[in-house]
């Protein structure tokens, strides 16, 4: 079972908006964010979803991060993947605020255009990929398991290229709940190569089904 260490493009991209508009703080596939950095060991907001009051509007608050894993010299075939990201949960837990989920992503370009690389066009996402996490209040490794979605999608790169995540708020974010305010958001500190040490690197675990041999192939009979 190979372990894939996240590539160093681990990124996160934030972008605030004071018009009233969640649609606009999620953006589309076009829409650049406020601010991305891609070498920080570690953020605080590196997932925040929140509603804060501003003379008489709502400043609205979407952040995302980015993992990139290169399986280009992996083979075989995937039966089923994991990737552990190490969170801590800073913001709320009522409400299903606690909650996060992993989606396909297009390719970075490490910059504030990568806000919306979770959407495959406008405001369509990319497949999620994962199960939904409850991140806890306690800093430590978080484990996602590949659904079908991402098994297929890390199958279509072993041997050629890279798989591209993002880490999104599951209950504002990806199932597009208005933030509320009031003390209810998502905020999870995340972790990136550049991190804490190899023992909190974002990783991937895959394990491959294993080929067995025909009978009659391997006794070199012909029947």
């Amino acid at each position: 079972m190979p372990t894939i260490t996240s590539t160093t493009a681990d990124s996160y991209v934030q972008n605030d908006t004071t018009d009233g508009d969640w649609d606009d703080a999620q953006g589309s596939a076009t829409t650049d964010g406020g601010l991305q950095h891609s070498g920080r060991p570690n953020y605080t907001y590196g997932v925040y979803t929140g509603s804060f009051g501003s003379r008489g509007s709502n400043d609205y608050k979407c952040y995302r991060s980015y993992f990139v894993f290169d399986v280009s010299g992996e083979s075989g075939a995937v039966g089923s993947a994991t990737i552990s990201i190490y969170l801590d949960n800073l913001g709320s837990t009522t409400n299903d605020s606690e909650k996060a989920i992993l989606v396909e992503a297009t390719a970075l370009d490490d910059g504030v255009e990568d806000h919306g690389n979770v959407f495959s066009s406008g405001t369509t996402w990319h497949d999620d990929i994962s199960d939904v996490v409850s991140v806890s209040t306690t800093a430590g490794s978080h484990t996602f398991t590949m659904n079908s979605d991402g098994i297929a999608l890390i199958q279509s790169k072993v041997g050629s290229g890279s798989v591209t995540v993002g880490l999104v708020g599951w209950y504002n974010d990806y199932m597009e709940n208005v933030p509320s305010g009031g003390g209810e958001y998502s905020r999870f500190s995340v972790t990136y190569r550049e991190g804490l040490g190899t023992v909190s690197d974002p990783k991937m675990d895959i394990t491959y089904t294993a080929v067995t041999a025909d009978n009659a192939t391997f006794f070199g009979a012909n029947f």
